[in-house]
């Protein structure tokens, strides 16, 4: 029994960082999402989402296409709309709730 418990510790501490992750400006959600704005097709991100939520992450993703290559200001700021609609949605799909996009070194 001890060795369950301790087994089942050692795995909470090493998940733990994969889950958080997904808020992080390097982690897997939006490095697909920067890939997305590069190539100008979201599909690529649409697997982080549930289906009733792809119409809500195509609408933010084609009104920050259509305003980033205004300056480099709204090119800034619209991406980081796109970053954290997606990251928004794709954790409260999860169950989780959303606390705004961690660093590239957190």
């Amino acid at each position: 029994m001890r060795k369950l418990l301790m087994a089942t510790a050692a795995l909470a501490l090493i998940a733990s960082p994969a889950f958080a992750h997904c808020d992080s400006m390097t982690g897997p959600v939006i490095l697909d999402a920067q890939r997305a704005l590069e190539t100008q097709d979201v599909t690529g991100v649409l697997k982080w989402v549930t289906a009733q939520d792809e119409v809500a992450i195509r609408q933010a993703f084609d009104m920050t296409l259509a305003v980033r290559d205004e300056t480099d200001a709204a090119r800034t700021i619209a991406d980081q709309y796109f970053f954290e609609t997606l990251v928004r949605i794709h954790r409260a799909s999860e169950g989780e709730g959303f606390t705004g996009i961690k660093p590239a070194d957190s």
